[in-house]
């Protein structure tokens, strides 16, 4: 006869569940699920068996996720921004990072002072770009109040050398709405070629007429008032200018001096006076608009010149000095020999 025997097998399944929090008291419950699986000869009997671990909220495990929180409340004077709430831990440092800038409804605006409870203004050191943060203690609730300033921007065309009175308050070119501003512009630019410059000759505003700007040989143009009310734009009119250089050894040059691009420049020259030696104009070395063989000529402003006058010299006069020197000389000693009585 054959003896009887139980081979037993089993398999657990463990799984956490959070169920509800009742009386403000929060439940974990943590089934463990066994599978006893006994085999009897070639039959096999499975035994469910589930125990049943509660745990309470004051219980080590659920400390963790059962601190209070702190409610930090952020707003913005005018509704610049939608209002948000931070839950923060109690006791901790929580910063809040705030954009110095953002566009809405056609303006910029940008940050300029905050508040926490309802106190006193703190002035915030305004910039541009980039983001200010601010450290609370979240000791408790706090409301938290930015305020911002709308912007108006001033774009400017044709140049990179402005300046503006008074300066921006975040150090770019956008304007708190309703101050009134003045740009500064060079009225002369040099150029990295040599003998050329661009010299400022008018301005306009939001694409409107061309104001004329006299020419200044240095110095800064001042505009007229703008009040930021809204967007503007300067359009600047610089004209690319030339040196003619009008040279000559001999006599008086006239003409040298900045020319814009393409103009037609009157040069010449004024023979001096001769007094031993005499000087023939022998015409201009370098491009003439005519004759090159005339005192006075035209050229074309295209590019930095350099215009020579030529000279020929005639020594004539030299000569008949020479002849007459002599011929006095000569006279002169013939007379002396007659008045001289010979010796016998």
């Amino acid at each position: 006869m054959h003896g009887l025997f139980f081979t037993t097998y089993y398999l657990t399944f463990t799984s956490n569940c959070y169920l509800r929090k009742l009386k403000n008291r929060g439940i974990w419950i943590k089934n463990q699920t066994s599978l006893f699986f006994t085999r009897y000869g070639t039959i096999l009997f499975l035994i469910p068996v589930v125990f049943c671990v509660t745990i309470y909220e004051n219980s080590p495990a659920f400390a963790q996720d059962s601190q209070p929180k702190i409610t930090i409340t952020v707003r913005y004077a005018n509704d610049t921004l939608p209002t948000y709430t931070i839950l923060a831990d109690n006791h901790q440092t929580y910063t809040i990072s705030q954009k110095n800038s953002w566009s809405k409804d056609d303006f910029r605006y940008n940050v300029q002072a905050y508040s926490i409870d309802k106190g006193p203004n703190i002035p915030i050191n305004r910039m541009s770009g980039g983001n200010f943060t601010l450290d609370v203690m979240t000791d408790s609730d706090h409301s938290i109040l930015f305020f911002a300033k709308p912007q108006f921007q001033i774009t400017l065309h044709d140049t990179s050398n402005a300046t503006f009175v008074p300066p921006s308050p975040t150090n770019d070119n956008w304007f708190d709405m309703g101050t009134d501003v003045q740009f500064l512009v060079p009225y002369v630019v040099p150029s990295d070629k040599q003998d050329t410059r661009q010299q400022l000759d008018g301005w306009s505003l939001d694409n409107s007429y061309i104001n004329a700007i006299s020419r200044q040989e240095s110095g800064s143009f001042k505009s007229d008032i703008i009040h930021m009310s809204s967007d503007h734009t300067v359009n600047l009119e610089y004209k690319t200018q030339y040196y003619i250089k009008v040279i000559s050894n001999f006599g008086r040059t006239l003409g040298t001096g900045w020319y814009n691009s393409g103009s037609i420049v009157d040069i010449s020259v004024i023979p001096g006076n001769d007094i031993i030696s005499n000087h023939v104009f022998a015409g201009w070395q370098g491009s003439t608009i005519g004759n090159q063989n005339q005192e006075s000529v035209e050229t074309l402003a295209d590019s930095p010149k350099v215009m020579v006058a030529n000279w020929s010299v005639d020594y004539t006069n030299v000569s008949i000095i020479g002849i007459v020197i002599i011929a006095v000389l000569v006279l002169l000693a013939i007379y002396q020999k007659r008045r001289t009585p010979s010796r016998i």
